[in-house]
């Protein structure tokens, strides 16, 4: 499965189970799916005998830049044990989702020109930073910028959209 959320919000859990959207902060890369996943959650095992032996699994669409993926197997009692590759990829969000979410929080970003703008910023920080890395007067360590930096050098970017034009967002962004 390409794109799931197993293991992130636990099934028949409340609040206790479910640990998919951090959404204190709309910027969140360094978050890293394999420290939420629950490997006992009973999704795992339905997976599996369904016949689905692989996910690619991770933070929600709450926020714009949402942090890290991972492919796990789905069998397994240890997350440590089930990874095929973490990070993956870095979920990122146009549309309806960062949009819903930060508007009933009365804070932004609220429109599609605002979420775009926030994770440009990101990006921009992110390579000035990783620019300013090679220089002997190295800036104070960002766990952010280092994280989404990772974008720089082959990690994928994996966004969620609902529009044509959140896609072709996506696209300029990308480029």
């Amino acid at each position: 499965d390409a794109h799931c959320h197993v293991g992130m919000w636990e099934d028949a859990m409340g609040f206790e189970g479910a640990d998919g959207n951090e959404d204190t902060d709309p910027t969140t890369p360094q978050l890293r799916a394999i420290d939420a996943i629950n490997p006992m959650d009973r999704c795992f095992s339905d997976a599996l005998r369904a016949g689905v032996t692989c996910v690619v699994t991770g933070p929600g669409s709450a926020n714009p830049i949402g942090g890290q993926l991972a492919a796990i197997k789905t069998g397994g009692r240890r997350i440590d044990d089930m990874i095929v590759k973490a990070p993956l990829a870095m979920k990122l969000a146009l549309g309806e989702n960062p949009k819903t979410v930060y508007h009933e929080k009365e804070r932004g970003p609220v429109t599609r020109m605002a979420t775009a703008a926030l994770i440009r910023d990101a990006l921009f920080k992110a390579r000035e930073y990783l620019g300013n890395q090679k220089k002997e007067d190295k800036p104070e360590f960002d766990f952010k910028a280092e994280s989404l930096g990772a974008l720089f050098s082959g990690l994928q970017a994996h966004f969620h959209a609902h529009r044509a034009d959140d896609i072709f967002t996506a696209v300029r962004i990308a480029r």
